[in-house]
């Protein structure tokens, strides 16, 4: 068994982890937490959609470029994702104070 048995791409992994970084350095994320959390999300984000926008964007972007794009806007993309499924459910969406 090897990683892509798992759905594993090395290469997306790297991207994403590095777009997860730059997201917490480009957002001034400070807090440990949030830093770990911006590269765990975009390293995950990246590995499973980074391929599917690949589709997408110009050829010379190629697909780690693409998975670095899809990591450095995997909060956001994930944020979206989960509104998306509260509308549908019915629920609320959730106050910021």
């Amino acid at each position: 068994m090897n990683l892509d048995d798992l759905g594993l791409s090395v290469p997306r992994i790297i991207a994403g982890f590095g777009g997860g970084l730059v997201n917490a350095l480009l957002f001034r994320k400070s807090e440990p937490r949030a830093v770990v959390g911006s590269a765990l999300v975009g390293t995950i984000t990246a590995n499973f959609l980074g391929q599917a926008a690949s589709h997408y964007a110009p050829s010379w972007v190629g697909d780690s470029g693409c998975a670095f794009l899809v990591g450095l806007t995997a909060m956001a993309i994930c944020q979206g994702i989960a509104g998306m499924v509260r509308a549908k459910l019915g629920v609320p969406p959730e106050r910021r104070q």
